[in-house]
């Protein structure tokens, strides 16, 4: 690991199963000896932060993803309610991927973002279970159901800001580094039907989110991750092969950015 005096904070933006170019950055962040003091995620990048800092080796993560399939995150409630699917398979995948930990056994401090249903606000979660807490970050609207969790109701971390750098800021990171799984506004969908709407109504919403409220990153990683949908688990070996491109042209400037 390379020496800075500079403390790093990695944020790792939401974006369904386009997070799994997570992996490949962090394996190439890891690799460069890049230090990582702090890390924090908003939905899918609540999923993989608390891996890291849960100590997952990022190889093994990497093959378990691309083993993944639809049977593995789809789960259909009875009765439906709140949401399309119930999330208990996604909550068993976090425990899996976590060691079942607190966040209090982490190998370094980690916050995940979620949004209270009820008030708006954005809580970043840092106490308690590592699993519960990543499931309430993934809460998409009409998707998953929203989770109860300490008195609270939360859904989605990423509804509201989809790269949580400021809790990073204010607790101590001098430089940030920040992995944005945006698309942008201009994307063909391939045809239309419910799953699709809501999702390309959500990319909508955080391409507009994102030309309101630039991002205070240090330095910016972004994978080019359109070829990926939000949900169904596919092309695993190829969004950790462009994560692990993105980050490797970052490299310079992290290295800049550190004075190293």
């Amino acid at each position: 690991m390379q020496k800075t005096n500079k403390r790093v904070g990695l944020a790792l933006g939401s974006g369904g199963m386009r997070g799994m170019a997570h992996i490949g950055v962090l394996q190439v962040l890891e690799e460069a000896g890049i230090p990582i003091d702090l890390i924090s995620g908003a939905s899918v990048g609540a999923f993989f932060g608390a891996a890291y800092a849960a100590e997952m080796d990022l190889y093994a993560l990497g093959t378990f993803a691309q083993f993944l399939g639809r049977r593995d995150v789809l789960d259909v409630p009875h009765p439906f309610r709140s949401g399309l699917l119930s999330g208990n398979k996604f909550l068993r995948l976090c425990r899996i991927v976590t060691n079942d930990r607190s966040f209090s056994e982490t190998c370094i401090p980690f916050w995940c973002s979620a949004v209270e249903l009820d008030t708006g606000e954005t809580h970043y979660l840092h106490e308690g279970s590592l699993s519960q807490a990543v499931r309430a970050s993934i809460s998409i609207p009409g998707l998953l159901r929203p989770v109860r969790l300490n008195g609270h109701t939360y859904i989605d971390g990423g509804t509201v800001e989809e790269l949580p750098i400021d809790v990073l800021r204010r607790n101590g990171a001098d430089v940030v580094i920040a992995v944005d799984l945006s698309i942008g506004p201009a994307y063909q969908s391939k045809r239309e039907n419910v799953r699709r709407v809501l999702f390309r109504s959500v990319d909508i919403m955080r391409a507009a989110m994102n030309r309101l409220t630039p991002k205070p990153a240090d330095v910016l990683i972004r994978p080019d991750v359109s070829f990926m949908g939000q949900i169904i688990p596919h092309d695993a070996a190829r969004s950790i092969q462009v994560g692990r491109a993105a980050a490797s042209a970052a490299l310079p400037a992290i290295r800049d950015a550190l004075g190293i």
